[in-house]
């Protein structure tokens, strides 16, 4: 949505012509004072001296007026990606910066940081599991995101880069059951599900082979599975469902995982990391746009807890609209952008009913 300049137009002043005012009725009596019938000329008044305001652009009074464009960049996968690359895009417009370009996929961890340091991308969002395991080769596990964001800072400032905080929202594997088999087992955590014997558990080969995956549990609570059911990814929940499992393995921003019939495991050992986007940017970028470019990206993205972007995440695939309608509406909602005159995008609401499984 871009800005409506004010446009001032000056009045231009009246003309007098024939010695007569016009308008008032010339010859016509004035109040205590007798009807002359000799005509006499008309007195010409002075001339009607208005004050113009100047014009006023409300675009050159927001910070990012005549900064450098910025180019932004995400990683178009999962799907939140795509969202948050608008939602920085829709923000920086609304503070008066001109955005050169969205770059969509903006290829691996070792390309875009090569990217940044030449200049041609200013900005991009990068999960902190992702930035500290293959950029800055960070193999062990952090207890907390406060310390995967302290070593992650550590490695940026060294090495020319610079990341601002860390969203709510964290994009991790998981593990979940059904709400009903939580309660009757008392099962909420991980180290309880091994607690309670063989399980049967689902999970797609990715997950079963990937180091993050099923031998990250295998390592970290000695989960052996009494039976393991391969399925294909995307049918976790058809197979939690139908009863056929006991667990499976998720995704933390699954819609699905929005519904009450299902429930995400607490992993207080953390073992599949921390997947909460980071921005990456660099320290001359931050110079040359100045700090209203840090705060408004930092702003938008406190606002991505992780129901936000399951809500987000389920526009997308079960509700079919596209990502530059979801953020613009995800910034209107929260105050960021003015409200739009055009139809909002209609809310779905994830539910057992609606899914993407067959």
């Amino acid at each position: 949505m871009s800005l409506r300049h004010v446009v001032a137009i000056a009045a231009a002043a009246l003309v007098l012509t024939g010695g007569l005012v016009v308008g008032l009725g010339a010859g016509s009596a004035s109040a205590g004072h007798t009807t002359s019938t000799t005509t006499t000329a008309a007195t010409v008044p002075e001339p009607l001296v208005t004050t113009v305001a100047q014009p006023v652009n409300p675009a050159a009074t927001l910070p990012g007026a005549n900064k450098p464009p910025v180019t932004v960049g995400d990683l178009n996968a999962p799907e939140e990606q795509l969202i948050i690359g608008e939602i920085y895009a829709f923000a920086l417009k609304q503070q008066g910066y001109s955005i050169r370009y969205l770059s969509r996929n903006v290829n691996g961890p070792h390309a875009r940081t090569v990217a940044l340091k030449q200049g041609k991308l200013d900005i991009y969002p990068e999960y902190l599991g992702e930035w500290n395991s293959v950029v800055a080769h960070l193999h062990r596990r952090f207890s907390s995101v406060q310390a995967a964001f302290g070593a992650a800072k550590t490695y940026a400032k060294r090495h020319g880069f610079k990341l601002l905080l860390p969203t709510p929202f964290s994009d991790t594997s998981c593990v979940a059951v059904l709400s009903q088999y939580a309660q009757a087992n008392h099962v909420y955590s991980i180290p309880e599900l091994v607690r309670s014997g063989p399980i049967i558990f689902a999970a797609p080969t990715v997950f079963q082979d990937h180091a993050s995956g099923l031998p990250a549990l295998e390592h970290g609570y000695h989960l052996n599975p009494g039976y393991l059911q391969t399925i294909v990814d995307g049918l976790q929940y058809y197979w939690l469902r139908t009863g056929n499992v006991d667990a499976t393995s998720c995704v933390t921003t699954d819609p699905s995982l929005g519904s009450s019939r299902y429930l995400e495991l607490k992993d207080p050992k953390h073992v599949f990391g921390h997947g909460n986007v980071i921005p990456v940017t660099t320290p001359h970028v931050i110079s040359v746009e100045g700090p209203a470019f840090a705060h408004t990206i930092e702003r938008v993205d406190a606002l991505l807890t992780l129901r936000a972007i399951r809500g987000l995440n389920a526009e997308i695939e079960l509700g079919g609209h596209s990502p530059i309608d979801i953020a613009e509406q995800f910034l209107e909602g929260n105050g960021v952008l003015p409200p739009s005159r055009y139809a909002p995008v209609p809310t779905t609401t994830p539910t057992s009913s609606t899914s993407t499984e067959t």
